[in-house]
């Protein structure tokens, strides 16, 4: 699965051949350009298209008058954060038969050798690890054939977008309930159902009545039990009298 990348900054359009690039401000040895500081870098760069063999007597000229070029041309830009080797890509085409080399932050990357006169080079450079900060490219033109200089056509930056893994919101894990810890939710529950209740709550039972056992003590409570006994014992008999029969005793 492909990388997907971003433009960081781009310098020029491909297939113009330079001819966007701003034509005013003569030959200078060394020119640096600072990315984000022009208004239309796409379009109408304000930096030398023609890049010049260091040493030449003569310089380019059109119609008598000096072209914007120079024998150094160093681009100035700043990283927002950090890239490991080969997540930073340079897009770099030019025209001509010349040797290119490519410098980042001093230090020399590679060399570009050109098809030829009024050919377009396209190259892809890998970039080494850089860190977050400011950086440079440098480029220099040398040997090869030709007049002893060459235009570049575009200059692109492209890095690697670093896509965050999304954040999965983590449920706290409720602990497997422990034998204790049930045995304790357990007497918790009985406590509440044995709390006290009020007085209405409690429902009172009706005292059975005593009933008195005839002893063989006397005094005044057996006199009052047999009283009461012989009074039902009448009144029983007088609801269910015994029929009366005349009968005769025989000897």
């Amino acid at each position: 699965m492909p990388q997907q990348t971003e433009t960081l900054w781009q310098i020029g359009q491909a297939g113009k051949g330079g001819q966007e690039f701003s034509q005013v401000g003569g030959w200078q040895e060394e020119f640096t350009y600072v990315v984000g500081s022009d208004r239309d870098p796409i379009n109408q760069p304000q930096m030398p298209s023609l890049l010049v063999v260091p040493g030449r007597k003569t310089k380019p000229k059109s119609k008598g008058k000096q072209l914007f070029s120079t024998d150094k041309l160093n681009i100035q830009f700043t990283l927002a954060q950090s890239y490991s080797t080969g997540e930073l890509t340079l897009f770099y085409n030019f025209f001509g038969s010349q040797v290119d080399t490519l410098w980042v932050d001093g230090e020399p990357v590679t060399e570009l050798v050109g098809v030829g006169s009024g050919k377009p080079t396209k190259t892809q450079i890998p970039l080494p690890a850089l860190s977050a900060g400011q950086h440079t490219l440098t480029l220099t033109t040398d040997r090869g054939l030709g007049d002893g200089a060459h235009r570049i056509d575009y200059l692109k930056l492209e890095g690697v977008v670093v896509l965050q893994q999304p954040q999965t919101l983590q449920t706290p894990q409720t602990p497997k309930e422990t034998k204790e810890t049930m045995a304790n939710e357990k007497k918790e529950t009985v406590a509440k159902e044995t709390r006290e209740v009020t007085p209405s709550e409690v429902s009172s039972t009706p005292e059975q009545k005593k009933s008195y056992v005839p002893t063989s003590q006397t005094g005044l409570q057996d006199y009052s039990y047999w009283c009461d006994y012989a009074r039902k014992q009448a009144k029983e008999s007088k609801r269910h009298p015994k029929p009366f029969r005349r009968g005769r005793i025989w000897a």
